[in-house]
């Protein structure tokens, strides 16, 4: 079992690789953009318990189509007698509508691992329960581009998995390679 998590990031990673190489061999494949975001995420079922998100992106582009590997995370995600935080791994597929030459819109849909760390009990004695699943992350980033591949941004995110959905909204940075 402690096995699994490890053989999906194995597969997503083989996934990634594949389809960039696939899309290679016909179109242009290109290093698309690098981007970093944070701002506040939620992962219980009630959403009132808000902590640090934290999110990475690393993306490769043929034509309009972007194939990105997404980390994402929700830290210190609060409750009384009990700490949450969860980490998400994905592949994604996403797409670009350019509203003129300053302002992007992308939108991604996935697939990937979620891991999702509780700790429950009366402090300092907390046990930690962890858990992981297949996720079905849902995301966007609305950009602005005040200077040539720099970007400033916002990224709502959702994640939809057995274990605790999870929300998450960042300000993102984002450098264009092309």
């Amino acid at each position: 079992m402690k096995s699994r998590p490890l053989r999906l990031v194995v597969l997503l990673f083989f996934i990634f690789i594949t389809s960039t190489t696939l899309f290679a061999q016909d179109k242009k494949l290109k290093v698309h953009a690098l981007s970093f975001g944070a701002g506040i995420a939620t992962a219980d079922t009630n959403h009132t318990n808000r902590g640090l998100g934290i999110n990475l992106d690393f993306s490769a582009i043929v034509n309009d189509h972007i194939i990105s590997l997404y980390l994402n995370s929700g830290l210190n995600l609060t409750d009384i007698g009990a700490n949450e935080d969860f980490y998400e791994f994905n592949v994604t597929y996403g797409r670009i509508w350019s509203f003129d030459t300053k302002l992007v819109l992308e939108g991604h849909v996935g697939v990937g691992l979620f891991v999702y760390n509780v700790e429950r009990g009366p402090n300092p004695f907390f046990v930690n329960i962890p858990d992981n699943t297949i996720g079905f992350p849902l995301r966007a980033k609305l950009l602005y581009y005040p200077i040539g591949s720099f970007a400033l941004g916002i990224n709502p995110n959702a994640n939809f998995n057995s274990i605790a959905d999870t929300y998450s909204f960042n300000v993102v940075f984002q450098y264009n390679f092309n």
